[in-house]
């Protein structure tokens, strides 16, 4: 127990914390942008000074640690002239231009200059940004004119994925972020989460957006455009719009969405009970045949861009079901223009993703039928929130709406995709019925659920034990794989989610800054509203109980797994 005073507070700290942290948990300001406690990154920005009692030179809070009788202020006259003249260097390297930044509204750069009411010594004025930005991957840019080396990024990557892909390189004595060599990302191992893009302070790192792609065809009179909201995206929305977290916006979603000029408002969760269908059936199929084990899950493309950069040699253990974006694609560009007596050509296909890497999916090759794309545009949550900004629309007193029913009608166990484990529960549900044939009640799985990195369990099916595993966080997946704990037990499935806590946590959602990084879990939060419609407000809970599912199922896929819809709803990764 050590016993020290923050600007007259006496506090006790009772563990091995840095001061800034210390600091933030009673409650005191102290200006920083490095700081990132989820990343352990500190040092690196300068801001964080502080005065301590019987030292000379001024100390950055996030590098020390309290000692028994300390005495520490925040805010005096040298402190104050110290951090201005910090954030002035940095203002020096930054382009200023707050208009038009996507970050305008969460800027922790921004709140730090109007607080400080730091100027820069010469504007950063930047005539041709082509040598600053990099926007060659389909999933991430690189706007360098913003970055201010804070090292969020790098701390992110290295602790939530272990990749370590994006890094501080040093260019003719400058240090700049990007890859080695700067490749683009796309061509190296980079699993295109955009954990760094959530950790960036301010617009260095974005999303590569579609939000043109759209606007040009809801603005085409020939074109028939859908659009699609993930599970996870209506967990964060409300956000975006002050609303708090955890608050369940999936109704105001649906009028926005028609309010912005689409012709259909369905829903992705429809495409997660589509591949739950599939995934359940071809676990069964396995099961029969023996293999081969462990069938891992395929819904998440940074997981799949890990299995091909890292474990090439278990993609053969790939479910073959398409993600419920890509599933969702393939049946709006077939059994949807069908039904409507549309032309495929014409239908443009929408999705609203907490993911950056499914923009990557949606463009890989091969995601196509008869040369037609699956999907067509994605946009993430923030971009969505964007779009409906620029609409000027209230969307905090919208009224609720329903989705169209003939691609929205979802499960319980669509709902809970977004969170890590819901993949899991929502196949072993569908799959204990079609083996044992029979409508089983108890359908809560909790064993898979809750965000520790590794969880397994035995679940029984037929009368039979089976090893299941559930892993969200790509760091988390590399320990599992190098445990060799796939050596030691027969596991026969296994979900993977890149993102720790799963889609709620996507590299896509509305940014959250450090502070409520700190002291809210943000997964749990937003999990909790997929959790809440799947034991309260969906009145069906199983995948294979969504009635417009079993319709198309009916007069147009045929059998899950076989003929059609095998052909359709599934893609087979290669080396």
């Amino acid at each position: 127990m050590k016993n020290i005073t923050i600007n007259g507070i006496n506090i006790t700290v009772d563990d091995d914390s840095n001061l800034m942290k210390v600091a933030k948990e009673n409650g005191i300001d102290i200006p920083a942008l490095c700081f990132l406690d989820d990343c352990s990154n500190v040092g690196q920005c300068g801001v964080c000074l502080v005065e301590i009692e019987g030292q000379d030179e001024l100390q950055k809070a996030c590098c020390i640690k309290p000692e028994d009788g300390m005495v520490i202020n925040t805010s005096t006259e040298r402190v104050q002239e110290q951090v201005k003249l910090r954030v002035s260097e940095l203002l020096d390297k930054h382009e200023f231009k707050c208009g038009p930044c996507s970050r305008r509204e969460n800027c922790e750069f921004l709140k730090l200059v109007i607080k400080t009411k730091a100027k820069a010594s010469k504007p950063f004025i930047v005539q041709d940004k082509s040598e600053y930005v990099d926007e060659r991957s389909a999933s991430i840019v690189i706007d360098r004119t913003k970055c201010v080396k804070c090292g969020r990024c790098v701390a992110a990557c290295k602790t939530k994925t272990s990749t370590e892909i994006i890094k501080f390189i040093d260019v003719d004595g400058d240090k700049i972020i990007g890859t080695d060599n700067l490749k683009c990302f796309d061509e190296t191992n980079c699993l295109l989460c955009g954990q760094c893009v959530i950790a960036c302070p301010v617009a260095a790192l974005q999303e590569k957006s579609h939000i043109d792609r759209v606007k040009e065809a809801l603005a085409d009179e020939k074109k028939h455009v859908i659009v699609a909201i993930a599970p996870s995206v209506r967990t964060a929305m409300g956000e975006a719009f002050k609303m708090g977290y955890g608050v369940d916006v999936t109704g105001k979603l649906y009028t926005a969405l028609r309010m912005l000029g689409f012709d259909k408002v369905f829903d992705i969760n429809f495409g997660a009970d589509m591949t739950i269908m599939e995934e359940a059936t071809e676990l069964i199929q396995r099961i029969k045949n023996g293999g081969p084990f462990p069938m891992f899950t395929s819904c998440c493309p940074g997981w799949v861009r890990q299995v091909e950069n890292y474990f090439p040699e278990f993609l053969g253990n790939l479910s073959t079901a398409k993600s419920p974006q890509q599933i969702f694609g393939t049946a709006s560009k077939t059994y949807y223009p069908a039904v409507e007596g549309l032309d495929p050509k014409d239908v443009f296909t929408v999705t609203v993703m907490p993911c950056t890497a499914k923009k990557y999916e949606a463009d890989r090759p091969g995601m196509e039928f008869e040369g037609i794309r699956n999907i067509d545009a994605v946009i993430t949550t923030r971009e969505l929130a964007k779009m409906i900004k620029d609409a000027k629309i209230k969307f905090a007193e919208l009224e609720d709406s329903e989705v169209d029913p003939a691609m929205g009608e979802y499960s319980g166990a669509g709902a809970i995709f977004g969170a890590t484990g819901g993949v899991m529960e929502a196949a072993l549900r569908s799959a204990k019925d079609f083996v044992e044939g029979e409508y089983l009640d108890k359908i809560d799985y909790e064993e898979v659920r809750g965000l520790e990195g590794i969880k397994e369990a035995v679940v029984e099916i037929g009368g039979e034990k089976y090893n299941v595993a559930v892993i969200n966080g790509s760091s988390n997946l590399f320990k599992f794989m190098n445990s060799g704990k796939l050596n030691e037990k027969q596991y026969h499935f296994i979900e993977v989610m890149a993102c720790n806590g799963g889609c709620v946590n996507g590299g896509g959602q509305p940014h959250v800054n450090a502070t409520d990084r700190m002291n809210i879990d943000i997964r749990k939060v937003r999990a909790s509203v997929l959790y809440n419609q799947d034991k309260n407000i969906v009145k069906k809970r199983k995948s294979h109980e969504n009635s417009a599912l079993l319709k198309m199922y009916d007069t147009y896929m045929g059998k899950p797994g076989e003929g059609k819809a095998h052909e359709l709803l599934h893609f087979k990764y290669t080396k």
